[in-house]
């Protein structure tokens, strides 16, 4: 199997570990790009979101069960990847005056290294895989770039991840990993992923800043919220359709059985529930939060298409935990973005060019 966009994603995996799963959504805020990750193991998610839902990033709880695919190939596995890469002297790239060198990336490295070829039986004899290194490297150090700034970000807003909390954290994942049947030991599991004790914690760390970051820049769960429901159409001229056959008197719920391509609710009249500001993109909570109960909007576009916009009641209202979850992930991305926006950041080795 090629390599090539096989690449890992670790605050991807942290902010799952950190914040919970998004709340599916037909109209999410669009991928932020945070951080990517260096940990890619299968996670026993509670819902898969549809087109159009919140994904990323898209951040744990303690049910997460990591489990493998595939055996690591015996022949051109990881020790053949190894044998290819040459240590750097040095600093690879420095972040707000903190140097980053071989010492750091490489635990990240072969971290990756195992975690991908574990994961889709990649076989490194192939010519055109080791020449996919150069690129791979460079989209681990930025992953460890990335880990870097939460850390320096955090720790200068005097957020800090508490032992007690780490040590919650493993043991937490240990258990998970234990109860999913796959590994005689913690140990195996380490092994297999190519982790040590130390690393493993580090991630833990790292998903504890992120739980703690997220919390702290999260409003209210006392929120201004609206119940609204929508219809989704590909383009202005079927969004047209739509608002001439409402001012016909046709049904909204038989116009969004028939016409929207929002498939997670245009059978239920294209109902949203309740939501606060921060769930939705943009665009669209610009207007609803605009609109009164019983009003209709005009064609609204987001990158998701066009909608008409019902808005069916408005008030101040206790955010659900799962809603309130995606709110708290949300607000961590839009705080790492600033961070990264903000943050100086040199980097003095390249190994490849990224495709």
């Amino acid at each position: 199997m090629k390599v090539k966009n096989l690449f890992v994603l670790t605050l991807a995996l942290l902010l799952v570990a950190a914040c919970g799963p998004e709340m599916a959504t037909p109209t999410p805020r669009p991928d932020t790009g945070t951080a990517e990750a260096a940990v890619t193991v299968e996670v026993e998610a509670t819902e898969t979101p549809d087109a159009g839902q919140a994904g990323d990033t898209a951040t744990p709880g303690a049910g997460e069960v990591l489990t493998p695919t595939e055996p690591i190939s015996p022949t051109g596995g990881v020790e053949v990847a190894l044998a290819a890469i040459e240590p750097v002297q040095g600093p690879l790239a420095t972040v707000n005056g903190e140097e980053i060198t071989w010492e750091d990336f490489e635990p990240e490295l072969k971290q990756a290294l195992y975690s991908v070829t574990l994961q889709y039986g990649v076989d490194w004899n192939q010519a055109e895989n080791i020449g996919l290194l150069a690129t791979f490297q460079d989209e681990i150090l930025q992953t460890v770039i990335d880990r870097t700034l939460l850390r320096q970000s955090a720790a200068d807003e005097g957020i800090e991840a508490s032992q007690d909390a780490i040590d919650e954290r493993v043991e937490e994942q240990k258990t998970a990993v234990l109860g999913s049947g796959m590994f005689g030991s913690w140990e195996q599991f380490l092994e297999q992923y190519g982790l040590s004790e130390e690393y493993f914690a580090r991630l833990m760390e790292d998903a504890v800043l992120i739980d703690e970051v997220a919390q702290a820049r999260a409003p209210s769960r006392e929120a201004e919220q609206v119940h609204a429901r929508h219809i989704l159409v590909a383009d202005e001229e079927a969004g047209q359709e739509v608002l001439d056959r409402l001012e016909a008197g046709e049904e909204w719920g038989a116009l969004a059985s028939e016409l929207s391509q929002d498939t997670t609710n245009k059978d239920n009249e294209g109902d949203l529930g309740w939501f606060p500001r921060g769930v939705m993109v943009d665009e669209f909570e610009e207007v609803a939060f605009s609109m009164e109960p019983g009003t209709t909007s005009d064609l609204v576009q987001t990158d998701f298409g066009y909608h008409i916009i019902q808005v069916l009641e408005k008030g101040v209202r206790e955010t659900d935990d799962q809603t309130y979850e995606s709110v708290k992930s949300q607000a961590f991305q839009t705080w790492f973005e600033e961070q990264k926006a903000a943050a100086e950041t040199t980097i003095d080795v390249t190994f490849g060019t990224a495709q």
